[in-house]
């Protein structure tokens, strides 16, 4: 098995209520992946930022409602990073999106990596 490491995107600012794509993952005989997601918080956030996937069978056309999503944990006033480990289908792609779900406050400097070991 080969693991590799692979940045998908940063969002220097993600708006309140906002949801910006970071990129796509191309899935090949994978089973399970790690993506990691650092986000800054505002001191007056009140929520944090969701990390999405998108379906696709063949990289062009994707579900409109998320395969799968996680909320990333909010510390207000504080840099928060957590990765979560996503069950894949054997193939096709996966776009990855975040979304900041706090009404109010952007979310700044939010970056995305993803960690996949393949066979």
């Amino acid at each position: 098995m080969k693991a590799r490491n692979a940045p998908i995107g940063i969002i220097p600012s993600l708006a309140a209520s906002a949801e910006q794509i970071v990129g796509d993952i191309t899935l090949y005989r994978m089973q399970t992946f790690a993506v990691a997601v650092r986000a800054t918080y505002d001191a007056a956030a009140t929520a944090g930022v969701r990390l999405k996937f998108y379906f696709s069978p063949d990289g062009k056309n994707y579900d409109t409602v998320a395969y799968a999503y996680f909320d990333i944990d909010l510390t207000a006033g504080s840099t928060v990073q957590e990765t979560k480990l996503v069950d894949a289908p054997e193939k096709g792609n996966l776009r990855v999106a975040i979304e900041n779900i706090d009404a109010v406050k952007a979310a700044t400097v939010v970056t995305a990596w993803v960690s996949i070991v393949k066979e």
